[in-house]
């Protein structure tokens, strides 16, 4: 019987589940809304639910299910698979997931940071094909990231290694939701973005407009040409451009992977972040880095948790 494996990408909005084979291909996919009110034993559940139905349609095909891997947001105890706090899931404290999940399923259950699973994703099978070592980093409401280094996922001695979100830029800058000032974060994000946008066009632009302003809208006003909008999203890639070249300077990646929806926007700010790196990092490693757009959307982190499930078999 041929191998498979089932991939889960848990967010605070959608819940992505899928079948794979040992290759990487998605088989079968199902996604459906999380409902974090409806608290942690409920959504383990349902997650259980997925995994069950995936698993009986992987017998149809003739296929042996090997292991689960779930990539889950927050701070996870990787050698326990326990979520120890999670900003999406307000009940989730030190929940023994890996054992919740493998009680219900008898089967192995690896569980993994959401932008870790993303990275491995996309190292795997996405934009870093071939590449050994790579950075991903998720541009959307959040800054989010994952190290990638000779092809496995480098946790750091707390598994915190990645959050490169709140690398502080501006020492008195921009308050943080993590505690800090200036993070990277209040400034590369989509909700970064709105801020700059209301602060340089906040005595031109109507209170009312300024309200409703979102990041897409900034994105559209730039490509019409508007000047304020333009400026906003150049200076956001010069803000990114400065942490790309210290990760550059001390990590020397093979290549660097942006994703999220703040991508959307890439030829926007992509030459400000050349340029800053450019500017700052060492000139050979500064020149060899690919900076590249991702390429699998939605399925990183499925794609990305079945690639660690299998890294931790040994497969």
């Amino acid at each position: 019987m041929s191998r498979a494996v089932i991939g889960v990408d848990l967010g605070g909005t959608n819940l992505r589940t899928a079948l794979l084979t040992t290759e990487g291909e998605i088989l079968e996919r199902h996604k459906e809304a999380t409902v974090v009110s409806d608290g942690w034993k409920k959504i383990v559940l349902r997650i259980s639910d997925n995994i069950s139905r995936l698993r009986e349609s992987a017998v149809k095909r003739g296929l042996d299910i090997r292991a689960v891997g779930v990539g889950a947001p927050g701070v996870i105890q990787i050698s326990s698979g326990i979520v120890v706090k999670s900003p999406n899931f307000p009940d989730w404290n030190r929940l023994p997931l890996k054992d919740e999940l493998e009680h219900e399923l008898r089967l192995p259950v690896f569980i993994e940071n959401d932008a870790n699973a993303a990275a491995l994703g996309e190292q795997w099978r996405g934009a870093g094909i071939g590449i050994s070592s790579m950075i991903f980093i998720t541009l959307g409401t959040g800054v989010g990231g994952g190290i990638v280094l000779n092809k496995k996922i480098w946790h750091g001695a707390d598994g915190m290694a990645g959050e490169i979100g709140h690398i502080t830029l501006i020492p008195d800058g921009r308050a943080c939701s993590c505690g800090n000032t200036g993070c990277l974060e209040m400034y590369a994000s989509a909700r970064g973005i709105v801020q700059s946008y209301r602060e340089k066009a906040g005595g031109m632009v109507s209170t009312e407009i300024l309200k409703t302003t979102t990041s897409e809208k900034i994105y559209q006003s730039a490509d019409a040409g508007d000047a304020t909008a333009r400026a906003v999203m150049k200076d956001m890639g010069h803000m990114l451009g400065i942490v790309l070249a210290g990760l550059i300077n001390t990590l020397n990646p093979e290549m660097i992977v942006l994703g999220g929806r703040v991508k959307d926007a890439w030829q926007l700010f992509i030459d400000g972040t050349r340029e800053e790196i450019m500017r700052r990092a060492f000139l050979v490693p500064a020149q060899r880095t690919q900076i590249v757009p991702s390429i699998l959307g939605d399925d990183a982190g499925m794609i990305g948790a079945a690639a660690a499930a299998l890294q931790n078999l040994g497969d």
